[in-house]
């Protein structure tokens, strides 16, 4: 688990990833998580639980690089969902993805989720961190600029279409080379 200030980052285990994948949220919520699984908790994620239970049918050990979920210290509830696309690459390079639940949004939860994984990372032998956002999301942006996120690029992604590709050296936050 990863702790920030307001939220502990649960690892999601490659069975509840399956079973949110299948869309079998009951069966996901009889496995007693240590949060609460509302019918939206995982919405819009289908892409996503579907890549990432790919990916830990083929490595498990992959699991504590991918989805978690950022649950409200103090509570069971869900404020978003956080994680790598992938463990670090040879050099060390990994990309984050986030995304805050709407009711929780303009809290700044991205911000505290992204600097949680950032940390992490960092402490795990990364060197740096890749975001990829579309041009039109204002919110991540901001939230990547006040990480230290400078644009590299630009791709196209085969649901989100144009991304701008951005980087961050990995060294403890505030201290950038």
């Amino acid at each position: 688990m990863i702790e920030s200030d307001r939220l502990l980052l649960h690892s999601l285990s490659p069975m509840l990833v399956k079973l949110l994948a299948d869309g079998n949220v009951d069966a996901a919520r009889a496995t007693e998580p240590p949060f609460d699984i509302a019918e939206d908790t995982f919405s819009d994620d289908e892409h996503v639980l579907l890549r990432r239970h790919a990916q830990l049918t083929n490595d498990p050990s992959e699991q504590p690089w991918l989805l978690r979920v950022a649950v409200l210290k103090g509570t069971r509830q869900v404020v978003g969902r956080a994680g790598f696309h992938a463990p670090p690459d040879g050099d060390g390079v990994v990309e984050i993805g986030y995304s805050v639940s709407p009711r929780f949004r303009q809290q700044g939860f991205a911000g505290e989720m992204a600097a949680a994984l950032i940390g992490w990372a960092t402490g795990h032998g990364c060197s740096a961190c890749l975001a990829s956002v579309r041009p039109d999301n204002a919110a991540s942006l901001a939230t990547i600029a006040r990480l230290g996120f400078v644009k590299i690029g630009e791709q196209i992604d085969e649901i989100d279409g144009l991304e701008w590709v951005f980087e961050r050296p990995l060294a403890p936050l505030g201290e950038l080379p």
